[in-house]
């Protein structure tokens, strides 16, 4: 079983433009899409769109939690929330005609001590050995780090398996308790070992490598429109995988999410290192071609999958 657990959830709205954003001036929208939101949301989003199934663990409240529910319920994705004071935040995405991206993110409503106990209560649950947990997406404001340290540990200690998208701090944490698998992009890969961002492959791999030696047995370098690195404790050879011809984006933002949530459903299928590699690079740039956060189906991913060139780095 999958379980995506989202600290920090969010509705996200999706608004085009048919000009360049003139900033400090009115700016009226051609359409506006709303769609639940949250990097755990978004991995659920995908592997659903991908045919599988999971449970999304994480945090809703006020109106806008009832709306997140609303929304998975017609998804028919499964969900078991906590809810809390506040309102859940929203997030806005703007597209204009020439390509550009505008994100404008709300922080989220902070939880206290009893909130989180709730969440682990209600994690107890599904820690059953062999489920795959994905802990994706940022923390809500003052969200301590020994919270987070927790529900790493927690995870591992009853076996199961640990997915992890996060940066910064809360990806040093995770890493310190060995996750089985983590998805950082070339810019969060960077920071956490130290190093300059590089699109280069080789160079890529250099930095991943130091990832494993940080703790990680599985290491997912996301560079967009470049495909992906691919580095494993288990692999003596790492991998760079990428499109031909290259796919471009059409909506960034989720691309990542749903690299994830191919992942995911890799593991629980058993594929080979080198098929789950192709796959998440397939699904990724399946989903770069839609609109906002759409997630692409398994059809879309499989015409872009045949695409997909693996060169052994």
């Amino acid at each position: 079983m999958i379980i995506t657990i989202t600290l920090n959830p969010a509705l996200d709205r999706t608004l085009r433009i048919e000009h360049p954003l003139e900033v400090g001036k009115l700016n009226r929208s051609s359409s506006s899409h709303l769609e639940p939101g949250g990097k755990g949301i978004n991995v659920s989003r995908a592997v659903k769109a991908l045919g599988g199934n999971s449970i999304a663990l994480g945090f809703t409240a006020g109106t806008n939690g009832r709306v997140m529910k609303d929304m998975l319920t017609a998804a028919d994705i499964h969900y078991d929330f906590v809810d809390v004071a506040g309102q859940l935040r929203v997030n806005t995405q703007i597209l204009d005609a020439q390509g550009g991206h505008t994100e404008v993110n709300e922080p989220g409503s902070k939880l206290d001590d009893a909130d989180f106990l709730r969440l682990i209560d209600r994690m107890e649950n599904y820690l059953d050995e062999g489920n795959i947990f994905v802990l994706a997406g940022s923390t809500p404001p003052d969200f301590p780090l020994k919270n987070y340290r927790k529900l790493c540990k927690t995870i591992k200690r009853h076996g199961c398996k640990l997915i992890i998208d996060a940066q910064g701090d809360l990806l040093l944490e995770a890493l310190q308790c060995e996750p089985d698998f983590v998805k950082p992009n070339i810019f969060e890969l960077a920071e956490a070992v130290g190093d300059k961002p590089s699109a280069d492959p080789e160079v890529v791999v250099h930095s991943a490598r130091k990832m494993l030696d940080m703790g990680a047995r599985a290491v997912c370098v996301s560079m967009s429109q470049e495909g992906a690195v691919l580095v494993s404790k288990d692999e003596s050879e790492a991998l760079y995988v990428n499109t031909n011809p290259k796919v471009y984006d059409e909506g960034a933002v989720g691309t990542g999410d749903a690299m994830v949530g191919a992942i995911a459903n890799s593991m629980q299928s058993g594929l080979k290192f080198d098929e789950m590699a192709r796959y998440a690079v397939a699904t990724a740039r399946a989903c770069a071609r839609l609109a906002g956060t759409e997630m692409a189906s398994l059809k879309k991913v499989y015409e872009v999958y045949e695409t997909t060139q693996v060169y052994v780095l």
